[in-house]
C-alpha cells in the first residue's frame, strides 16, 4: 500500500469520536455509519444548494448531515420506520413546537402516580399481532395510553417527533432480548415504568432536536421516500450530484424483523420490507438463496444510481464482505467487475479488515476475512 493510500484511508477513520451527536442519538438502530463520514465527504465534495440522494437511508445519517450542511436531501428506504425516523431526524422544530412537546411530556408525567397505583386506569388496548408472547398486558395499556394521546396532536411534525420517542422504547419495554437478539424473555416490567421510560426518552430527544434545528436556518428541502431502490422511478435522470450510502450487507440482518413491532405499534407495514429488503437473513440463511440473487439486486441498485446521478459526479458507497452459503463475497471485486458495465468508473476504493476495528464502520458483524469498503464511483 503506498503512502498516499494509507493517508486516504486515515482521513476515513473515525475511530473514538463521538458519532451520537444532536439527533443522531435518536432511537436505537444497528450498522450506523459515522456521521463523521458523511461529513467529511459533503464538504469535501459538495457545495451547498447541491442535492444529496441516499437510496438507503435508514436511520437518517446522511440526511441529517446533508441538512447541517446546506444541501437538499433525498433519502429512500424499504422500511417504513426508517422513512419515519430519517424524516423527523431531519425535520427541525421550531420553538413553539418545542414548547408544546414540553407540555405534552408534563402531562405524561403527571399521569404517572395513576398508572403506578393498584387502581389504574381502565383503558381498551389496541391490539396487534404477537401481543401476549410480546408485551406484558400492563405494558399494552401503557404503550395504547400514550399512542391515543400522541394521536391527539394537530401538528404532524410533533406528532411523528412523539412517535419515534415511543419506538424508540418499544423493544426494551417489551419481552424481545434486544435490537440484535429476537428472542423472548421475561422482564418483568413494573406498573408505570413504560411511562417514565418513555418521559426520559422525550426529554433527551427534545434536547438533542433543539442543537440540530439551532443549526438549520436555510430552506434547503427534504424528501423520504418508502420505496424500494431497486425502482427510483419517482427521481428524475441527471437530478442528484452526489450519492452517499450504505447498502446491506448481505445475510448479515433483517431490518424488518427486529423493528416489527414498533412498526405494528405505529401501524406501519411489515411485509412491504419484509419481502423486499435486499440482503436480508431471510433471504440467504432461511430461503437459501445463491450469491447471484446478490449481485442481481445490486446492480439493478447501481444502475438506478447511475440513471439519477449527474455525469461526472460521485456516488460515496461504505458496503461490506458478506458470506452466503460458506463463501466469501468480496464485494469490491463484484462491484468493480459490473460498475463499469452500467457506467460508472472505479474512482478509488478504501478498505478496512472488519476482524479488527473498523475505521468506517461499527464492526458488529466482523468476521476473520471480512474487509469492509469505502468505493468511490464516478458516473461517467
Amino acid at each position: 500500500m503506498t503512502t498516499t493510500q494509507k493517508e486516504r484511508e486515515t482521513q476515513f477513520s473515525f475511530n473514538g469520536e463521538d458519532t451520537s451527536y444532536l439527533t443522531h442519538s435518536l432511537h436505537p438502530y444497528p450498522a450506523k455509519f459515522p456521521p463523521q463520514l458523511p461529513k467529511k465527504i459533503l464538504e469535501d465534495y459538495a457545495i451547498k444548494g447541491q442535492t444529496v440522494l441516499d437510496p438507503f437511508c435508514g436511520s437518517g445519517t446522511t440526511l441529517v448531515e446533508a441538512r447541517i450542511f446546506g444541501a437538499n436531501a433525498i433519502g429512500v428506504d424499504v422500511n417504513g420506520l426508517s422513512v419515519l425516523l430519517s424524516q423527523v431526524k431531519s425535520t427541525p422544530l421550531s420553538e413553539q413546537q418545542f414548547s408544546i412537546v414540553k407540555d405534552f411530556i408534563l402531562k405524561i408525567e403527571n399521569e404517572i402516580p395513576k398508572w403506578k397505583s393498584e387502581k389504574r386506569p381502565k383503558i381498551k388496548i389496541k391490539e396487534i399481532e404477537g401481543q401476549e408472547h410480546w408485551f406484558q398486558n400492563n405494558v399494552s395499556e401503557e404503550i395504547t395510553f400514550l399512542l391515543n394521546e400522541i394521536l391527539k396532536q394537530k401538528d404532524n411534525n410533533i406528532q411523528d417527533f412523539l412517535k419515534i420517542v415511543l419506538s424508540s422504547i418499544i423493544v426494551r419495554v417489551s419481552n424481545q432480548d434486544s435490537d440484535t437478539r429476537f428472542a423472548a424473555i421475561e422482564k418483568n416490567i413494573v406498573n408505570g415504568y413504560t411511562l417514565e421510560a418513555f418521559c426520559k426518552k422525550a426529554r433527551e430527544y427534545n434536547s438533542r432536536m433543539a442543537e440540530f434545528s439551532e443549526l438549520i436556518h436555510d430552506t434547503t428541502e427534504l424528501q423520504v421516500y418508502n420505496a424500494d431502490s431497486r425502482n427510483l422511478d419517482f427521481i428524475p435522470d441527471n437530478s442528484i450530484d452526489i450519492i452517499i450510502t450504505s447498502p446491506p450487507y448481505a445475510n448479515t440482518y433483517d431490518y424488518y424483523l427486529y423493528h416489527k413491532f414498533r412498526k405494528r405499534w405505529l401501524d406501519l407495514d411489515v411485509k412491504f420490507a419484509q419481502y423486499n429488503e435486499i440482503g436480508s437473513r431471510r433471504e440467504y440463511s432461511s430461503l437459501k438463496e445463491k450469491k447471484e440473487k446478490w449481485n442481481e439486486d445490486l446492480i439493478k441498485c447501481f444502475a438506478e444510481m447511475q440513471r439519477v446521478l449527474k455525469p461526472n459526479h460521485f456516488a460515496f458507497i461504505v458496503i461490506g464482505d458478506s458470506v452466503i452459503k460458506k463463501e466469501l463475497i468480496k464485494i469490491e471485486k463484484e462491484i468493480s467487475e459490473f460498475a463499469p458495465k452500467i457506467g460508472f468508473k472505479v474512482n478509488e476504493i478504501l478498505s478496512s479488515d472488519l476482524s479488527k476495528h473498523s475505521r468506517i464502520f461499527n464492526p458488529s458483524y466482523a468476521q476473520k476475512g471480512k474487509k469492509e469498503h469505502l468505493i468511490i464511483l464516478e458516473k461517467l
